[in-house]
């Protein structure tokens, strides 16, 4: 089920350029709840592992300084949550397909760090870049990225930089960054508010821009105390905004960095429309030949997330 939907839109997207999309990456399968290795080398920087029903879990290095091996392990069996850290009642995300579990991602290799992993500064050098799919029927509140950082084996860590969830196909998909490679999981955390995103459009209206015509979308929404989007509109200084893409090589989902126009990257309040807003710039995104489809997710402390998409053209 789960490679199945990638390989849909690694099929739509069968007529895009492919030139510019090349990246140095490969790809391992291992199936339900088994191990997956990947060799990454100076000219290998990236690996995918695909545990099918078990979520696919993509390891991007900036820079790799040696030829070493990375394992990752499926562990259904969760490592303790620091409720110091994360808050009261976060619960890891039970995957659709596979029983309901929740999946915890072991590494190990033939590198000197512990349990074989490699070593910064040895084997490769800056952060790590952790990308992770799945499919969920659950609720999403809050999500988190967590990680136990070194040998501890509780989570003590959320490194989540991104979340994605798709409004055509909703497989979650959660972007995190770190110094090293240590056991993670996808968690969710409880709303602290009991809010709804509402109304959540693009200005000018899309779905499809040109990025030369187009240098900024205005993204605003409107946040209610109450399913029916009634009432007054609150402003929401916690809401945060993810922008993705689905890789027409690799069937991956890409976080692209995002150029804005509002300090520190959160919204800001329009008390004459009631609404939160964002300047996204265009400038710099990826594009194709045909137009790059992206997700835009909005996601709060204070309420569920939300998402829409678009087409970036040349």
């Amino acid at each position: 089920m789960f490679t199945r939907i990638f390989g849909m839109f690694a099929l739509a997207f069968a007529l895009f350029s492919t030139e510019c999309w090349a990246q140095e990456s490969n790809t391992c399968f291992g199936g339900d709840g088994l191990s997956c290795t990947n060799t990454f080398s100076p000219g290998v920087t990236t690996g995918t592992y695909d545990f099918n029903n078990d979520g696919r879990l993509t390891v991007q290095f900036d820079t790799v300084l040696t030829t070493f091996t990375l394992t990752v392990t499926v562990n259904h069996t969760i490592d303790p949550i620091d409720f110091t850290v994360f808050p009261p009642g976060t619960v890891c995300v039970q995957y659709a397909f596979n029983g309901n579990r929740c999946d915890q991602y072991d590494f190990t290799g033939n590198a000197g760090g512990p349990n074989g992993v490699p070593v910064k500064n040895v084997d490769y050098q800056h952060l790590i870049t952790l990308t992770l799919s799945y499919l969920t029927f659950r609720t999403t509140h809050t999500p988190a990225f967590g990680h136990a950082p070194g040998d501890i084996t509780t989570f003590t860590e959320d490194i989540l930089t991104g979340y994605s969830s798709d409004p055509v196909v909703s497989d979650p998909t959660i972007n995190g960054k770190g110094p090293g490679l240590s056991s993670v999981v996808a968690l969710d955390e409880p709303l602290t508010g009991n809010g709804t995103i509402c109304n959540l459009t693009l200005n000018p209206p899309g779905p499809v821009y040109s990025a030369a015509a187009v240098p900024v979308i205005e993204i605003t929404f409107q946040l209610f105390n109450n399913i029916s989007c009634s009432g007054t509109a609150l402003r929401d200084k916690t809401a945060r905004l993810s922008l993705s893409y689905d890789d027409p090589a690799t069937g991956n989902v890409v976080f692209p960095p995002i150029v804005d126009k509002e300090e520190g990257g959160k919204f800001h309040w329009d008390n004459k429309a009631k609404a939160n807003e964002y300047d996204l710039s265009t400038v710099g995104l990826p594009t194709s030949p045909t137009g790059l489809r992206y997700t835009i997710t909005v996601f709060s402390n204070n309420a569920s997330p939300q998402s829409t998409s678009f087409v970036l053209a040349p």
